[in-house]
């Protein structure tokens, strides 16, 4: 099979669309040589022998009128301007002769010639009656000559009408037919732009498709139906996928094997604390530093099994158990446990809800978000602080809307807090610090059910952020109206 390339492509259609035009060009051209030429003929022809038939008349009339003074008054003066009359007659004749078009017209005034050339020698050689009109041969004659530029005249007319209607037709055909050649070029023209088009926009868009699901971790083959680079660039990106696939599953591989190390040792230290803090041997002055060992074995576990997520979700295994929850039910015991840590701090949570239909989603990992958020919240929000969580439908599904009184975020940063590791810049404003993971998990797990977040916020003027889930039940979630917890 020939390979087209896109360049190709292009080249043969602009090729096919100016040869269509050069020969319309030409034909319009070629019959516009045929009209020029056609009024060239009527202006050089048939005008001019019609114009010089009209003299003859008038030199024929002289010509016979100082013959007839002649013959009555026998003055030579008169002789004199009929034989001179008499050449200009044969000098147009011949000419007229010379430039006769048609056999008809050639016979007709040789014929004329002949006839004038017997009126000058009987009227040289004197042989006429004294009354010339007397003279039947004499009268037949002129009145040959006559009727015959008369008929010449006629001819010629009816030569450049029969030649204008000519010239009418051929124009108009002319502009018909350009007309055709314009509406058959542009018929092309958008043809091939229209075929061009589809030959290099369906591939791409296929590989717009295929790197859209390579970007969501889905790294089936990219197959295009095209013969040019573009099959180039879909086996590029094909073998980039590829590799992309492999290096994901190495490190979700690699990450699988670092948790479970970290756990083994975990759980014995786990299990070693436990011992120790139920052990009559351990003074409790020691309990304190108990206690931090657990803390930071916590948040070890934490992170590991967070990081560990992360991993399975960029490289696309992260399995979803879907089911239709209701949120409220969800949320609820999650604003109960985190009022321990609020209350420390004195801060007020307002759980406030209206009917809402269910959402397939997984519950496990819905709990997730929302306890990310709120403790998210709880964190950056001063002491005497306020937050607020709000659940209601909304034109996506059905909208978890928490809002702090806390420190809030830089709007450059609005973009970068769901970024893995990243922390903000006005961190230092509290004592306590995070591992930097915990809203990009957010952010990952809201994706995964095919929701979407949003964030609004101003420093010290508190955040909000808006997590909206698609509505795949219609069974509604009947709650009180308003439920307060402090």
């Amino acid at each position: 099979m020939i390979r087209l390339t896109v360049y190709k492509k292009m080249m043969l259609g602009f090729s096919t669309i100016m040869i269509i035009m050069i020969i319309s060009s030409a034909f319009v051209l070629f019959e516009l040589d045929t009209v020029s030429k056609g009024a060239k003929h009527i202006l050089t022809s048939n005008v001019w022998t019609q114009e010089h038939a009209r003299q003859l008349q008038d030199l024929i009339q002289d010509e016979n009128g100082y013959a007839g003074k002649y013959i009555i008054s026998k003055d030579e003066t008169y002789f004199a301007l009929f034989m001179e009359t008499g050449k200009q007659v044969n000098l147009n004749l011949t000419t007229l002769l010379d430039k006769a078009s048609s056999t008809e017209d050639h016979s007709l005034i040789r014929d004329m010639l002949q006839s004038h050339n017997i009126i000058l020698a009987k009227m040289q050689n004197r042989q006429f009656d004294l009354s010339a009109d007397q003279d039947p041969l004499w009268q037949k004659k002129i009145q040959l000559l006559l009727s015959s530029l008369d008929l010449l005249i006629t001819r010629n007319h009816l030569l450049i009408k029969k030649e204008i209607g000519r010239i009418e037709f051929i124009t108009v055909r002319s502009i018909q037919v350009a007309l055709l050649l314009m509406a058959g070029t542009l018929f092309v023209a958008i043809m091939a732009a229209l075929i061009i088009t589809q030959t290099i926009t369906r591939p791409i868009g296929n590989l717009i498709k295929g790197t859209q699901q390579i970007a969501k971790g889905n790294f089936e083959k990219i197959y295009v139906s095209s013969n040019d680079e573009i099959v180039l660039l879909a086996d590029a990106i094909n073998d980039m996928s590829t590799k992309i696939d492999s290096t994901n599953k190495l490190r979700t591989q690699t990450m699988q094997q670092i948790s479970h190390e970290l756990k083994n040792p975990l759980q014995a230290m786990q299990s070693a604390h436990d011992i120790l803090k139920v052990s009559q041997a351990v003074r409790k002055d020691k309990l304190n530093m108990l206690k931090v060992i657990d803390t930071g074995i916590g948040k070890v576990a934490n992170f590991s099994q967070q990081y560990l997520d992360l991993a399975k979700i960029e490289s696309g295994v992260m399995r979803y158990d879907m089911e239709l929850i209701d949120l409220f039910k969800i949320i609820e015991p999650i604003v109960d446990e985190t009022k321990i840590v609020a209350d420390a701090k004195k801060i007020n949570i307002e759980l406030n809800s209206v009917s809402s239909p269910f959402v397939m989603a997984d519950a496990e990992k819905v709990s997730i978000i929302i306890s990310n958020l709120i403790s998210n919240a709880v964190k950056y929000t001063p002491e005497n602080g306020l937050i607020r969580i709000h659940i209601k439908p909304c034109e996506f599904g059905v909208q978890i809307e928490i809002i702090d009184s806390g420190i809030g975020i830089d709007q450059d940063e609005l973009n970068s807090i769901f970024t893995r590791f990243y922390q903000a810049r006005n961190i230092k404003k509290i004592k306590s610090t995070g591992s930097g993971v915990g809203l990009a998990i957010v952010k990952a797990y809201v994706e995964g059910h095919g929701g979407r977040i949003k964030v609004e916020s101003n420093p010290d003027q508190g955040s909000s952020f808006k997590v909206e889930f698609p509505i795949n039940g219609d069974k509604p979630v009947t709650v009180p109206k308003k439920n307060a917890l402090s």
